[in-house]
């Protein structure tokens, strides 16, 4: 349904500036110099995007107050100090505070900028991003995108100096007041704001801390007339809603602008023209209530239907194909709030793409990787079978961060097929009909995955990476992080992620049991717990960003599997020490994998292929101690969504199914590794690579 209002076109308005900052910035007496580095301490790199500057209120005369939040830090500058890191000594938000840090010795200090970056190195090109895809929860949202600077210390002696920072970007404050527009509801809830202006109002600037009054510089052709604004929270339309997003200075006077906001049930838009320019240190408002949009006509859809998104795309046919780089995993959706995802908005503008690796030579045409104006990725395939990874940039030429990655899946002729299992309750799951990753129904070659990660790694012999073939074994990367955290794993998609040494057995510093959207710890009756109601299907939360299967379908629950063994307590291990059992699976045959039975009647069965596991520590398909169990061919683990352990930050496992090597004659290992099979809340590392079985939503 449309509806279009009639009036005057609205006006931009500019309101009073922003009040700044007041610190004072104390340097550390000799002895302390000797102890902080001022170039390559830890300490100097600690500062989190998520802890900056933030709006503390208003002045009667409408100004906004800034503070300071905590874990702040300042780059300063002196005659022979290059960009020294000054922390700030506050425990809560603060207008006013010190900050410690080291010059060198007998310098004094003479510029300071905000943020903190360890990349600064010229004092006359201070590099400045404003990102078009912004994020707000609140008004400590802005804090992410916020830049100030000083050219004017003044030395208070013994060591202290006092600076007054400056604001060198502009404010947009919206304020949204909906409760009395016909055709919108109030308990719609506020999604996105995006703003298509006249003027370039985002991307990548510099600025000279020597000559702070000639403001942003534009680097190249790296700014966009673009601002986009995500409501982490979506609040309700039946509520005043105040949001802020960061913009570069700049002439706007006389632009159009076309302004769109979408509901979870609407998408408004209008156009105006902006009356005045924007300034540094300024904001301005930008009120949307029902006199606005009359005045401007606005015009209300119902919300456009979006084009589902996830991490893994299949395909079946050669040719051109294409999909949408500016929404990571499956959306807005798939973020679960307050559960510690590397960001609040599943939004990105990436700049440019590449192919990572593929396991099928010539699967994917490097060459023809490309992102088109419509903010997809252009790809095509000269065959129908394999996997590749393709990933974007946010610079341009493949320059920049990693933002995201996607799974480019050739399944062959034919689209998988769903299969119906029934478990030990008699709940029933609809499974692919295939591993994912497989070149078909029946391979053994597949994609592995880390638990938690979208990122898939091959478990074929041979890879490869710019047209040239790489042994996996010898070659295959493993990224040793420092952080251990989401947001490193992101960057880097075409490598195994290990936590600082061996001894972690998580890929993460700390444990995170919602990546997957299943924190199920539940832990039905022993020892007949596979008949316990609790062993039901179902996932405790949505599938998230994270999870690495394609449309519609997410990771397996720790449940799908109870039906393959004939044990209640889920394994094949025999009484008495005696070793694990055929007898105690349920399946039709095992030809390199079992074909487990989808139900009790089942004469067909469903083909698990053993396609062996990746050692997180190393990459390799051997395990120290373990030998060939963990090759392909010889056993296979399939990872479920849920956790194994539950309560500390540092736990390490996930529930999975492990399938042992087999044989026909029982007993023929003195430790019952063969016809072994454990179907639920066995734990491996959670930095290993094993298998994934996706299950309908």
């Amino acid at each position: 349904m449309k509806q279009k209002k009639n009036g005057l076109i609205g006006c931009l308005l500019v309101f009073t500036g922003l009040m700044a900052a007041c610190t004072e910035l104390e340097e550390p007496s000799s002895s302390m110099q000797e102890k902080i580095s001022i170039t390559g301490t830890l300490d100097g790199f600690s500062a989190l995007h998520s802890t900056r500057t933030q709006v503390g209120g208003m002045a009667e005369n409408g100004a906004l107050f800034m503070e300071w939040s905590v874990g702040d830090q300042v780059g300063v500058f002196g005659d022979n100090t290059v960009n020294a890191a000054f922390t700030g000594n506050h425990s809560s938000p603060a207008a006013q505070t010190t900050f410690s840090g080291s010059v060198t010795a007998g310098d004094t200090p003479k510029y300071a900028y905000y943020p903190f970056s360890d990349n600064v190195s010229n004092l006359q090109a201070v590099p400045v991003s404003i990102p078009t895809e912004q994020i707000y929860a609140d008004e400590n949202s802005i804090a992410a995108y916020d830049v100030k600077a000083t050219d004017a210390i003044a030395n208070l002696g013994s060591g202290n100096y006092q600076l007054k920072m400056r604001q060198m970007v502009s404010l947009v404050r919206f304020e949204f007041s909906l409760t009395n527009v016909e055709g919108l509801s109030v308990d719609e809830k506020l999604q996105r704001v995006t703003l298509e202006t006249g003027a370039p109002v985002t991307g990548s600037y510099t600025y000279d801390l020597t000559n702070l009054d000639k403001g942003l510089a534009g680097v190249a052709d790296a700014q966009s007339t673009s601002l986009n604004l995500t409501f982490s929270n979506q609040p309700s339309l039946s509520e005043t809603v105040i949001a802020y997003a960061v913009a570069a200075p700049g002439a706007q006077k006389g632009t159009t602008w076309h302004c769109t906001f979408l509901t979870d049930k609407h998408e408004v838009s209008f156009t105006t023209d902006a009356l005045c320019d924007f300034e540094a240190g300024k904001y301005y408002v930008m009120p949307l209530n029902a006199t606005v949009l009359e005045n401007n006509q606005a015009v209300i859809d119902d919300a456009p239907v979006q084009e589902e998104t996830a991490n893994c795309y299949m395909i079946n046919s050669v040719g051109e194909h294409s999909f949408i780089t500016t929404v990571i995993g499956n959306g807005q959706k798939g973020i679960i709030p307050g559960a510690g995802f590397h960001t609040e908005s599943a939004y990105i503008s990436p700049k440019s793409a590449k192919l990572m690796w593929q396991d099928v030579n010539g699967f994917i045409d490097a060459s023809s990787v490309r992102l088109g104006a419509d903010g997809r990725c252009y790809y095509t395939a000269n065959k129908n079978v394999g996997n590749a990874v393709i990933a974007v940039y946010s610079g341009d030429n493949q320059t920049g961060d990693i933002l995201w990655s996607w799974h480019i899946w050739g399944v062959g002729d034919e689209m998988p097929a769903d299969e119906i299992y029934t478990n030990k309750i008699g709940d029933q799951f609809t499974v692919m009909d295939r591993t994912l990753g497989a070149h078909s129904p029946t391979s053994l070659y597949v994609t592995l995955y880390q638990w938690g990660r979208k990122d898939p790694f091959p478990n074929t012999s041979t890879y490869y990476v710019n047209g040239i073939a790489e042994e996996v074994e010898t070659s295959f990367p493993v990224y040793v992080s420092q952080t251990g955290t989401i947001a490193e794993s992101v960057k880097h998609p075409a490598e195994l992620q290990k936590y600082i040494d061996n001894f972690h057995g998580n890929w993460m510093a700390e444990t995170n049991n919602y990546l997957w959207g299943d924190t199920n710890g539940t832990t039905p009756k022993y020892p007949d717990y596979l008949e316990d109601p609790m062993a039901c299907s179902g996932w405790t939360d949505v599938k998230t960003i994270y999870d690495p299967s394609p449309v519609g379908y997410r990771v397996a629950n720790k449940y799908t599997w109870t039906g393959f063994v004939k044990r209640n307590d889920g394994n094949t291990s025999g009484i008495s020490g005696t070793t694990s059992r055929l007898d105690y699976i349920n399946y039709v045959k095992y030809d390199n994998g079992y074909y487990f039975k989808k139900n009790d009647s089942d004469t067909e069965g469903t083909f698990y292929p053993q396609t062996g596991s990746r050692y997180g520590s190393t990459g390799t398909m051997w395990s120290a101690g373990q030998g060939s169990v963990l090759m392909r061919g010889g056993s296979s683990r399939y990872w479920s969504a849920s956790p194994y352990n539950i309560g500390g930050t540092t736990d390490a496992y996930s529930a999975y199914m492990s399938i042992g090597s087999y044989t026909e004659v029982n007993g023929s290992t003195p430790w019952g590794a063969e016809n072994k099979i454990n179907i639920c809340d066995f734990s491996s590392s959670r930095r290993d690579a094993c298998a994934i079985r996706c299950v309908k939503e």
